[in-house]
């Protein structure tokens, strides 16, 4: 998979020549922001002051290091290590100084990181630290959170960001490494106020940046607040979107050291993500990835690189071109004809020319792709490509598509690849060149607007009861089950009119089962390029015109075949969708055996 943005660990690979393996050390220093009695402090921080679990219960630093090197040396094949002093704020008075020098003495570290805060970094402390900086390589992680006056005393920082910006470029004058902590989500915050911290952390002289969620956790002020009146959290996906646009804001050889916060499960109280650390990970790579987003693409002077997708181009029997999906291992359309299938797997069972005639038509076409079901809608309503830019961007056209889809790259590459083929009325090309650049393509009778992202979250930021058809057009639900789930057509229903209908070429008896558990009416379509039907489901029971046979209903209700594809919280991968309902079959056939 593609990194998008510069990882830690490789930075320190390619600088070491071996990943440093960190070992978090307490030196139990307290931090001069609480009182003598451990109360006060920012709001948003623990009793421990953010001390790693593996140094508690330990009798001495000796201990813990012993313990964490011998971890990671077993777990992980560890051959190089930093010394992390992570608790709380790192001091460095004349009684303090020499517990770093004798813990550097004992143990073969490589580097050492010592977190602090800049009213911490006192002329006493730097001269310090650059002492120490001639022994072994010091980096300094520092608590910055924000940059905003404001939210510093709305959480009881007890500094401001000027003491912060002045201590980082002193550290860097001194040749010291630092390394920015910031969080996103902090009280009161919004997009804009994330992205001011972005831009000015990117604008000093920094080595790296810290990147944390904000996390409630129990006996934190924080806490105590959120259960008088809860304050608003960031979850995976949202939290995703402030985190991708945060890195495209940074220099692009900066390292990110982390994305994401740890809290033991016991302590946290909000919020509950669904989403394991490492997944959200893979998704935000993913994410970036697929959207054509690199660190640093929004920072000034950035030459933006060029993105690769796993994809090959295939003439389909039509005359229509295809694409092959490595990363899927399908094609996007039938070998029988890609215009073929919009036509008459979409458009024509979903009677767009008639609904046309009647009014307005407002069309939801989940996994767009390389377009060909809503340019063959958009063609059919009549519509000429026409620039962003009109004098009646306020008429709503007869025909507005939503479309939603994963894979910009896809986009991008059905641009380059789309053949014009007679009698065309209607630029193909120029359509989706505007969709892969604006994010929309408009027309005289046809308008279209494309969301980029994952088509579960998509879904749910659209208005309820606001199209009349939809067209469902993912890969098969062994390659791409995250679309054919009873959760995901439980969202496609709560968005569609009274009255509309819902396409696709999928006849699986799970999706089938799905659809009506949803509260759908469920009938066939005509076969294309495959020897069963597509599906349609209706809204109503009237405009089902090929009902689904009695003995695939009856295998619905009385078999395993019919058990539908679950993703309760729109976050499971395909291989977790699949192994739930295999583990479903077994229990259910256990059950019945008994």
């Amino acid at each position: 998979m593609n990194k998008p943005y510069i990882q830690y660990k490789d930075y320190m690979r390619e600088r070491y020549g071996e990943p440093l393996f960190r070992v978090p050390i307490d030196f139990n220093l307290g931090c001069p922001n609480r009182e003598s009695d451990g109360s006060g402090g920012c709001t948003f921080c623990n009793m421990r002051g953010s001390a790693a679990v593996q140094t508690t219960g330990k009798d001495s630093v000796q201990e813990q290091m012993k313990e964490a090197i011998r971890f990671a040396r077993d777990r992980y094949g560890a051959k190089k290590y930093m010394a992390y002093i992570q608790a709380f704020s790192a001091t460095f008075g004349k009684s303090q100084q020499p517990m770093y020098l004798d813990l550097l003495d004992s143990f073969d570290f490589t580097a050492v990181s010592i977190g602090t805060r800049p009213d911490c970094l006192t002329p006493q402390a730097y001269d310090f630290l650059v002492e120490l900086n001639k022994h072994i390589e010091v980096w300094v992680e520092l608590g910055v959170q924000t940059v905003h006056d404001q939210t510093l005393e709305r959480v009881n920082r007890g500094h401001d960001w000027a003491s912060s910006e002045e201590a980082i470029k002193k550290l860097h004058e001194l040749g010291i490494k630092v390394a920015a902590h910031a969080i996103l989500g902090l009280p009161g915050e919004t997009a804009e106020d994330f992205q001011q911290t972005a831009d000015t952390l990117a604008s000093l002289p920094l080595d790296a940046v810290k990147i944390h969620n904000l996390h409630i956790e129990k006996g934190t002020t924080l806490a105590l607040e959120h259960a008088l009146t809860p304050l608003p959290v960031l979850m995976e996906h949202d939290f995703a979107e402030h985190l991708m646009d945060f890195i495209r804001r940074l220099p692009a050889d900066m390292p990110i050291m982390r994305l994401t916060t740890d809290t033991l499960d016991e302590e946290l109280v909000a919020p509950k993500w669904h989403m394991a650390k490492g997944q959200f990970k893979d998704y935000v790579i993913q994410q970036m990835n697929c959207r054509e987003w690199q660190q640093g693409d929004l920072f000034p002077g950035t030459t933006k690189q060029k993105t690769s997708s796993m994809l090959k181009v295939v003439k389909t029997e039509d005359g229509s071109v295809t694409f092959w999906n490595q990363d899927y291992k399908e094609h996007y359309h039938t070998p029988a004809g890609a215009r073929l299938e919009a036509k008459e797997k979409y458009i024509m069972p979903g009677k767009l020319k008639e609904r046309l005639a009647k009014g307005n038509v407002s069309l939801l076409d989940v996994c767009f792709g390389l377009g060909y079901n809503s340019l063959t809608a958009m063609e059919l309503a009549g519509g000429t490509v026409s620039p962003l830019s009109t004098n009646n961007e306020d008429v709503i056209p007869p025909l507005s598509i939503t479309a939603l889809e994963m894979d910009r790259r896809v986009v991008g590459a059905a641009a380059q690849n789309i053949q014009a083929l007679a009698p065309d009325s209607f630029n193909w090309k120029d359509c989706l060149s505007q969709l892969h650049a604006n994010h929309s393509c408009l027309a005289p009778n046809a308008s279209c607007l494309l969301h980029i992202g994952d088509a579960r979250n998509s879904i749910t930021k659209l208005n309820p009861s606001s199209f009349d058809l939809v067209f469902l057009d993912a890969f098969s639900t062994q390659r791409n089950s995250e679309l054919w789930t009873l959760d995901f057509f439980k969202n496609l229903y709560a968005v569609m009119k009274p009255d509309a209908v819902l396409l696709t070429y999928c006849a699986a008896l799970p999706v089938r089962a799905a659809m009506l558990e949803a509260g759908f009416f469920v009938g066939e379509t005509d076969p294309i390029g495959r020897q069963r039907g597509g599906t349609l489901a209706a809204m109503q029971e009237k405009d089902i015109e090929i009902h689904l046979p009695e003995h695939e209903l009856k295998m619905i209700r009385d078999t395993t075949r019919g058990l539908p594809y679950r993703d309760p919280h729109g976050v499971w991968t395909n291989k977790e969708i699949l192994r739930d309902r295999q583990e479903r079959i077994l229990q259910q056939k256990s059950a019945h055996s008994v």
